[in-house]
């Protein structure tokens, strides 16, 4: 592939996106970068080879620009499975890394990192650094202060991987500055406490970052392009202010920085910064702020998840540059596809965090990967090539499963034809889709049936396969999915008790005083369903508070809204309890969990984001409910032995899910049967694992 990429020769409907750009030195073809993102295999030389294919798709995907994981400056900032740049191993393999994607026609910027107080001591072996000794949220551990000494080496170790990365061919150095990590941690008045030259003053607290540009300038000269990620909103009370931030700003273009990267939170801030809850694009005006501030280009990356809204940010001048890090993990061809104008071909990032952060954030690291791309990360272990020869495959069931194992086996060339008993597809993806916080989902059904129309999937709906049907087939998998279950309790079958399915698929009505029996993801789902349902849009909301209207009731209190507050007040919510501003249907919703746990089976990147829009919503919860029976008036339990009346209207039942598997066993004789997602296993089911298996079984063919 040559450097003169030929998309950007193609018409776009992205023009703003299309158009070249300058970061210092470094001419780039668009404004399409790809964000830093941590991948769990970095360091291991067993893992090169995986390394090596999963930028080298990017790198063909049309990333203008790549900014590789990040690259620890010394012992004491990395941890496991991250790049060391005093490691020689590390430092051939990165050289390597460099050449193999340079000779692809890429450009790599190799992203110089410091985790500071973010470190883990049995990781680094050793207590980690910090400007002050300030026990840590995020690692429940409490770093050692930073000598004079501590902080000369640093900065030279900075100096020395730049100098590296200048040498090994990468085209350009960040300098990892954000979210929570070292040099942010100095910054901020949270976490830097020193009575020293680098502690006190905003003066003082951008020291260190600004020793480390100029460092790194001496080292690498004025014309190698050096990029800093710095934080445009810590989301932590008390920390840098916006107008710290600015002047911050200022002082790195003024030191020679050549663009500005902006980042978002730290991972102890309680605000959610890359789940699905944040609209897209959310975090842009903060990075405009920056940007009217500053002469050089800025980069803004937070929930920038589509070249539509990619697009529109540059066009009305917000920033720069995009450099989304997940949307390349769901798509390899993010840049490529925008720019040729493919955006019904686009497989969007959906920001559930289950297979990327939920991987790489836990202890030991797995490697990172996608729910809506399930090769991701093993483009070395899943070439994209055709099968050997080609077969009649049936796909019975149009969930997640079916829908990925019918588009694998068609793109490796098999003749498919999907079974689907509904008049839509979908299962469970399409109910997910319903809930608030979720509707990114409907990216990945849009996507699915795109592809499969594209690559000529013959789709059945309205139709059950039979086991005559199924025998005429080379091969068959069988994606049947799940089905509720229903608790072994009296009274269960009274007619106020529906399942999960019935009231997210809209075939009854939600109620209004709900309890909801399971606690785990899906009884969350459906009390954030419901809640958020109870409310009208922010759109809705917007209108009526401009224009002084008040809808008669509270969302949470079920009384009339308005009295003793302006329309616009109540509008928004004043006078009720909860920490929501919405009025609309009055609704009671309890959620009742067996064990001390609420969404336990939640990813832990995103679990107490669940939890805080539990509580910020006014969903009463109960733990340790041991239920009993439905009864006409709600239903029945004990609370550590003490007998309680839950009184409801509608009972959700959500504990759990049965496998379909009636063609099972009357096709256990046929020569080439797979049966995968909750078919074959309900037992921690959940979509990326569903699509997993469908894209493996699919691959074997």
């Amino acid at each position: 592939m040559s450097t003169s990429a030929p998309w950007t020769l193609i018409p776009s409907t992205y023009p703003a996106l299309a158009q070249p750009g300058r970061i210092g030195s470094l001419m780039l073809p668009h404004r399409i970068l790809m964000g830093s993102m941590h991948l769990g295999v970095e360091g291991d030389s067993a893992q090169e080879k995986r390394l090596h294919s999963f930028y080298a798709e990017r790198v063909q995907g049309g990333a203008a620009l790549i900014i590789t994981g990040g690259a620890a400056v010394s012992p004491e900032g990395g941890g496991d499975h991250w790049f060391c740049l005093t490691q020689p191993d590390h430092q051939r393999q990165l050289a390597r890394l460099a050449e193999h994607l340079h000779a692809l026609g890429g450009k790599v910027a190799l992203q110089l990192f410091h985790a500071g107080r973010y470190a883990f001591a049995d990781e680094i072996g050793a207590t980690p650094w910090a400007p002050s000794a300030i026990a840590s949220k995020f690692t429940r551990e409490t770093p050692r202060a930073m000598t004079r000494a501590d902080i000369r080496a640093t900065v030279e170790a900075f100096a020395a991987a730049a100098r590296f990365a200048r040498a090994a061919g990468f085209a350009a150095v960040e300098v990892m500055g954000s979210e929570g990590y070292l040099l942010n941690q100095f910054l901020s008045p949270l976490t830097n406490q020193r009575q020293d030259e680098y502690g006190g003053s905003l003066e003082n607290r951008m020291r260190l970052s600004l020793e480390v540009v100029a460092a790194i300038r001496d080292a690498t000269g004025p014309d190698f392009p050096l990029l800093f990620r710095m934080s445009g909103a810590d989301c932590m009370p008390g920390s840098t202010s916006w107008e710290e931030t600015v002047v911050f700003a200022q002082r790195l273009e003024q030191a020679g920085v050549d663009a500005l990267n902006i980042g978002i939170g730290w991972h102890e801030s309680l605000v959610p910064t890359v789940a699905a809850v944040v609209p897209r694009g959310g975090f842009a005006p903060v990075v405009a702020g920056i940007k009217a501030a500053v002469r050089i280009p800025v980069i803004g990356a937070n929930r920038i998840n589509t070249p539509e809204v990619a697009d529109r940010l540059i066009a009305l001048g917000w920033l720069d540059f995009v450099a989304p890090a997940r949307p390349w993990l769901a798509d390899a061809a993010f840049a490529r596809k925008a720019l040729q104008g493919d955006r019904a071909g686009l497989n969007v990032c959906i920001a559930c965090n289950q297979s990327c952060l939920d991987h790489v954030m836990d202890r030991p690291p797995r490697p990172a990967s996608c729910l809506a791309n399930p090769r991701a990360g093993q483009e070395y272990d899943w070439p994209l090539a055709p099968a050997r020869s080609s077969r009649r495959v049936a796909v019975v069931g149009g969930g997640p499963a079916g829908l990925e194992a019918a588009r694998t086996a068609a793109q490796r060339g098999h003749a498919v034809t999907l079974f689907e008993a509904m008049p839509v597809l979908g299962g469970q993806l399409r109910l997910a889709a319903q809930v608030a916080g979720k509707e990114e989902f409907w990216e990945t059904l849009r996507y699915y049936q795109h592809e499969l129309a594209r690559l000529g999937v013959e789709v059945r709906l309205n139709t059950r396969a039979s086991v005559q049907d199924l025998r005429a087939f080379d091969a068959v998998l069988l994606a049947t999915g799940v089905a509720p279950a229903l608790p072994d309790l009296p009274g269960v079958h009274l007619p106020h008790v529906v399942s999960y399915s019935d009231l997210l698929s809209g075939r009854v009505a939600a109620g209004r005083r709900v309890a909801i029996l399971g606690a785990g993801g899906i009884g969350c789902d459906v009390a954030l369903y419901l809640a958020k349902g109870s409310h009208p849009p922010a759109s809705v909301q917007a209108f009526l508070a401009h224009h002084r209207l008040a809808p008669g009731w509270s969302a949470t209190t079920g009384t009339a809204a308005g009295a003793g507050a302006s329309p616009a007040a109540a509008a928004n919510g004043a006078g009720s309890p909860a920490a929501t501003t919405a009025q609309g249907m009055p609704r009671t919703i309890t959620l009742l969990a067996r064990s001390q746990r609420i969404a336990a089976t939640v990813g832990r990147t995103t679990r107490w984001v669940v939890r805080s829009e539990l509580h910020e919503l006014g969903i009463q919860t109960l733990t340790h409910f041991q239920a009993k029976a439905v009864v006409d008036e709600g239903i029945l339990g004990t609370v550590h032995g003490e007998e309680r009346l839950i009184p409801a209207d509608q009972v959700v039942i959500c504990t759990g899910q049965v496998p379909r598997r009636e063609l099972w066993e009357e096709l256990a004789d046929h020569p080439w049967l797979r049966v995968i997602g909750g078919a074959r296993e309900t037992r921690g089911l959940n979509a990326a694992r569903a699509i997993r298996e469908g894209f493996e079984a699919a691959y074997e063919l």
